[in-house]
């Protein structure tokens, strides 16, 4: 299931006053889903289960890229389990959404209304019947307030990065010896890194920039992993697809 930008609804405790929520054991919603926005906190675990690439529209942000064909997450299951020990905070946080208003990092909180989360009648009240905010609510919008906050981060930390990134072609071969190319990638070039003075790499040491970039890397092994997921053995060049699904964080 996609977010469609027409069922998004500004969170009212009147209007949802009788709303249900269920929290996410069935990944269907997220099937079509070719990558997931990460926070620097989520890069080095994140890069022990996806290939973590960067944004080339918007904000820069590392991505935990979670296909190579369009429309088709490679780890979410023909029932709906997600088919990786970490599940990204972007998936986690969903059906809610923060939302940008008028008023300078003011966001509202927005839900998917024909989110499955909300279709189990035995699921918990968002509100009570006072209109106060119930244990799930609250723990939504928790979640929502840190991600925000570390990727209003992330995106500061990453700034000094955007001069070694470069898009880039991967060649992959698989364990039976096909091969596949992926381009369309925006990774950091090596020896655009190597180039930096002595001072510069100190300071993204001391910053937690290169522990960063020292996963991205590493990171980019689990290519050939995702592409035998996904049966990708040929000798095309095959480009990344699309890299969005359902919003991104609110800068």
């Amino acid at each position: 299931m996609f977010t469609n930008p027409e069922t998004l609804e500004a969170l009212d405790s009147e209007k949802h006053k009788g709303l249900r929520f269920t929290p996410a054991s069935d990944f269907r919603f997220a099937a079509g889903l070719a990558s997931a926005p990460l926070s620097a906190s989520e890069v080095v675990e994140a890069a022990r289960h996806y290939p973590v690439v960067f944004s080339t529209d918007g904000p820069l942000l590392p991505l935990a890229l979670l296909s190579l064909k369009k429309g088709a997450n490679a780890f979410v299951g023909p029932e709906g389990k997600w088919l990786a020990p970490y599940v990204p905070a972007h998936v986690r946080r969903y059906p809610f959404i923060l939302g940008n208003t008028d008023e300078p990092e003011t966001f509202a909180i927005m839900i998917d209304r024909e989110a499955p989360h909300f279709a189990d009648a035995g699921g918990e009240l968002l509100y009570g019947e006072d209109g106060a905010r119930g244990p799930a609510l609250e723990a939504a919008m928790a979640l929502l307030k840190a991600f925000q906050e570390e990727i209003t981060a992330t995106v500061k930390l990453l700034e000094p990065l955007a001069g070694v990134l470069t898009m880039q072609r991967l060649d992959i071969t698989g364990g039976d010896g096909a091969k596949a190319s992926i381009d369309g990638l925006r990774a950091v070039d090596r020896e655009k890194m190597a180039a930096l003075d002595d001072a510069t790499l100190a300071a993204w040491v001391r910053g937690g920039l290169m522990a960063l970039i020292d996963a991205h890397l590493a990171s980019l092994g689990n290519m050939r992993a995702l592409a035998e997921r996904q049966g990708v053995g040929t000798k095309s060049v095959r480009r990344a697809p699309p890299l969005a699904v359902f919003p991104t964080p609110a800068i």
